[in-house]
């Protein structure tokens, strides 16, 4: 229950933050184009003055740079975790706390991915004024409209 908790608490954060800075029109290839795109789109929609621009740019480089120093080590451990795993598949026994503990070590990294973007959510909220943070509420609404679950209509079949 507690992982799946994480997940989700993961999930809400990186959705949140990646919905703050915006969506890109364009069909972004990667984390950095998507990131610089919703940028964009909130510098825009939020008409911030040059020094919130050059807070969100900073902000940007920021995660950015967690992003990669991330990625490098998720690496290293998703090679562990694939060699533990077809390891595990090969033994008569099938040890569930060895492959657990490589997959909690994963989750702690984005865990820890998750603390730092609310971090810089929190910087990016300090240089906002209280009318851009209501449009920015009002904006990730939107946002989170375009992107929730689409529900099904009923057919009364």
């Amino acid at each position: 229950m507690k992982k799946k908790t994480v997940l989700i608490s993961i999930l809400l954060a990186g959705s949140v933050v990646l919905t703050v800075f915006g969506c890109s029109q364009k069909k972004p290839h990667g984390f950095e184009d998507r990131l610089g795109g919703m940028i964009d789109k909130i510098s825009s929609s939020l008409n911030l003055t040059e020094e919130q621009k050059k807070k969100a740019v900073e902000i940007k480089e920021e995660i950015l740079n967690k992003n990669k120093e991330l990625r490098k080590s998720e690496s290293k451990k998703d090679r562990e975790i694939e060699e533990a795993f077809s390891k595990q598949i090969k033994n008569d026994k099938f040890d569930e706390k060895a492959v657990n503990k490589l997959l909690d070590a994963k989750i702690e990294g984005m865990e820890e991915m998750r603390r730092f973007m609310i971090m810089e959510l929190k910087k990016f909220h300090a240089v906002l004024t209280p009318e851009q943070r209501i449009k920015l509420s009002d904006i990730l609404k939107e946002i989170g409209a375009r992107r929730g679950p689409k529900m099904k209509k009923e057919t009364g079949r």
